[in-house]
């Protein structure tokens, strides 16, 4: 079956040449009118991604620039025809609210950035849910500073995790929230509405799964650096397909190994008792710890390792903030390789069978990793930098020492787990 296109692109006349960059104007088409969203004006010179809207879901982004004889009209024609009625998943399930669960939203913050995190709190108290509650987990070391308050928002309860690293804090949020069904975010994001509806949505029409993680797509391509993020990665997400994937379902010889195809942790939800099972995240990975990373991906790994299902829902959207710098671009890729690395290295150190599993895999693996730019970037022409790739390389080669390092750092300090 062929590949379903979610992305298509068309080269920018300025690829490549950072003193022409001009910032990618993000909108929203609602291709069954179709009509540009309210307020959006595109100008000749303009380098769009345009997000396509059917019933109110992102259904796939298309890439494309405003030339002469090229205007927004040409634009809305474009994606029309690129998304089809025919080439769409359907509506999200519909269940009424007396069916939903309730659900305990964990947000963990170091407090450093409290305009963003004002703006996520924001996004989580206007939320279309009918019974929620966030646990605000305070991740300063040694809770330093006046106890963090938010007396606006109702729905906001903050407990403190005084050993620094997101895995804890993800934890603590474990073991102090009450709900049957736990969801995660982080504290620069903006989570739309209907996010958690969708979400838990899925639990309910789908018994079997035991996680769900949604779309994740930018809140601005204001600089370079942002819109490289996004062709190198292709962001957060790569899919805008709903699915749902298990050992006894995929076919993919990277499963269930392959980094990003899962979600990420910025928009992810558990059933508690899948949760407790695996004891949850793996305080040994993840932000905050030497190993920088990959406590998301390795506890959807872990779930799927035991004999768990996932689910991927587009309709729980999500919008971040990418780095808006070129270092900080370059060493976010080199932490996530090093993450990477590092929760390879802590599967193999919980169960060594693993190394074989792995191994099996190296050869898709660095096919995966060394493909050209054009075929692994949703952009025709791609303009971030080649060396981003020794970058990641770099920190993969960091990432079992790093781990390590963090192993034995963890060793020093109380671990709370479910």
């Amino acid at each position: 079956m062929p590949k379903r296109r979610t992305e298509v692109a068309a080269p920018r006349p300025d690829a490549g040449d950072p003193e022409a960059f001009r910032p990618v104007r993000v909108i929203r088409v609602d291709v069954d009118s179709p009509v540009l969203e309210t307020g959006a004006h595109l100008e000749p010179g303009d380098v769009v991604w345009a997000e396509a809207i059917r019933k109110g879901r992102i259904i796939g982004r298309l890439e494309t620039h405003l030339t002469d004889g090229h205007d927004a009209a040409a634009v809305l024609d474009e994606v029309a025809r690129a998304f089809p009625l025919a080439d769409d998943d359907g509506e999200p399930p519909r269940v009424p609210d007396s069916a939903l669960p309730a659900v305990s939203v964990v947000v963990s913050t170091l407090g450093e950035r409290p305009v963003p995190l004002a703006r996520t709190l924001a996004s989580l108290e206007a939320l279309d849910y009918p019974r929620f509650e966030v646990v605000l987990v305070d991740n300063r070391p040694g809770a330093a500073g006046p106890p963090l308050a938010f007396p606006g928002c109702a729905h906001v309860r903050v407990v403190q995790e005084p050993v620094q690293g997101i895995a804890r804090g993800r934890n603590r949020g474990i073991v102090d929230s009450t709900s049957e069904v736990v969801a995660f975010t982080d504290d620069d994001v903006v989570v739309d509405p209907g996010w958690l509806r969708a979400l838990a949505s899925r639990f309910v029409v789908e018994p079997d799964l035991d996680a769900v993680a949604g779309l994740v797509l930018p809140t601005e391509l204001a600089t370079e650096a942002q819109l490289w993020f996004e062709q190198y990665y292709g962001g957060y997400s790569q899919s805008f397909r709903r699915s749902s994937m298990s050992l006894a379902t995929e076919r993919d010889p990277l499963f269930p190994y392959a980094p990003g195809r899962f979600g990420a942790g910025c928009n992810m939800a558990f059933r508690r008792t899948i949760l407790e099972r695996v004891h949850g995240f793996d305080p040994v990975l993840g932000t905050g710890t030497p190993a920088r990373g990959g406590e998301d991906l390795g506890i959807f790994i872990t779930v799927i390792r035991n004999g768990g299902a996932l689910g991927f829902e587009p309709a729980a959207l999500v919008r971040h903030t990418h780095r808006r710098t070129h270092d900080e671009f370059l060493g976010q890729v080199r932490m996530y390789g090093t993450g990477l690395a590092a929760m390879y290295t802590s599967l193999i150190a919980e169960d060594p069978r693993t190394l074989g599993e792995l191994l099996r895999r190296v050869p898709a693996g660095f096919r995966l990793l060394v493909r050209p730019r054009e075929k692994r970037s949703p952009s025709a022409m791609p303009t971030y930098p080649r060396r981003a790739l020794l970058y990641q390389v770099l920190g993969m080669i960091v990432g079992p020492l790093a781990y390590a390092r963090s192993r034995l750092a963890a060793r020093r300090v109380p671990t709370v787990r479910p």
